[in-house]
């Protein structure tokens, strides 16, 4: 369906810039970047790759950039994107073809709900949804990826308390593996996440169904390390999801974060377009005239060998 992957491919350009922990006002492209501390030790335990990784995250406060770029399977020229963001849900995103062309897309998201909007949408609409309806919404058969995720898939990552973990386990390539499960209303998802050993910088994700099916994945690589805000992160995430035909490439160019200056107050308001009627993804409106909502066009494959003994669940505490 046209529509399912207008919508799909228009979100995970949006959202997936959200969870972007990389982050300078301005880098010479001369000087090489600075590299990530070690924070991890040889043989460390669950609770300390966990808590480095948290601790990482929840040092991003805010993050604003006009130079990250979006490369799409099909599209000749990268994405140019502005972006800015708060914790927890704030964020607006607008993209262009062009440094000084047209607004391709807009994506924000505030306290209450987000919305989406493309000017090559069919038919010509902007969607949006409340975040705790969007939760329980046939729609999720649609997009069935928490966009919380999309957020955690570009580097803002965070081992949840209410989610069982399991682990560690140690790759041929030395890096650590960790399994959770994780409750939501759709049922119990698994992660699959590797982390860095030495810099504890999360390099890879993996999200599977209740049917241990393969719906989305996250690669990132290209470390970098802000020395003023002591944040580490990763330039370049390569995604891949169900809808998205291909992968898609995102380069987080040289954005800054942890700013003390306020946003402006209409900067997380929802707009309006003109020429686009606002369709809220979650009322029969959007659902009925669409029909049934096929499956995604991504082959997954399913999770196989992942056995993890009782005993080794831990929760994370911090």
């Amino acid at each position: 369906m046209k529509t399912a992957s207008h919508l799909v491919s228009a979100l995970l350009v949006c959202l997936c810039l959200t969870g972007c922990a990389a982050l300078r006002n301005w880098q010479n492209p001369f000087k090489r970047p600075e590299a990530p501390p070690t924070q991890l030790t040889a043989q460390p335990t669950l609770e300390q790759i966990t808590s480095t990784v948290n601790r990482n995250s929840q040092s991003i406060r805010n993050l604003t950039t006009e130079s990250a770029s979006i490369y799409m399977p099909g599209v000749p020229v990268p994405l140019h994107s502005k972006l800015t963001f708060e914790r927890p849900k704030r964020l607006r995103i607008q993209g262009s073809l062009s440094s000084l062309g047209n607004r391709e897309f807009d994506f924000g998201s505030n306290d209450d709900l987000f919305w989406l909007w493309s000017r090559r949408s069919s038919p010509n609409e902007m969607w949006y949804c409340r975040h705790d309806q969007y939760s329980i919404s046939p729609v999720r058969s649609l997009i069935p990826i928490d966009p919380d995720w999309l957020i955690e898939a570009l580097g803002i990552v965070e081992f949840k308390p209410t989610d069982q973990h399991f682990g560690p386990t140690q790759l041929e390539d030395k890096n650590w593996e960790i399994i959770s499960h994780c409750n939501t209303p759709s049922g119990q998802f698994m992660k699959r996440t590797v982390v860095d050993s030495k810099n504890g910088l999360v390099i890879r994700q993996e999200l599977y169904t209740p049917q241990s099916q393969l719906i989305a994945s996250a690669e990132a690589s290209d470390p970098r390390f802000d020395k003023g805000t002591g944040v580490s992160y990763m330039k370049k995430i390569l995604v891949q999801c169900q809808g998205l035909d291909g992968k898609m490439t995102i380069d987080l160019g040289s954005p800054a974060f942890n700013s003390s200056v306020p946003t402006v107050p209409t900067m997380f308001a929802m707009p309006t377009f003109e020429g686009y009627r606002a369709i809220d993804l979650c009322s029969p409106e959007f659902l009925q005239p669409r029909g049934t909502i096929m499956p995604m066009s991504m082959p997954v494959p399913s999770v196989t060998g992942v056995s993890v003994p009782e005993a080794s669940i831990q929760t994370v505490i911090r």
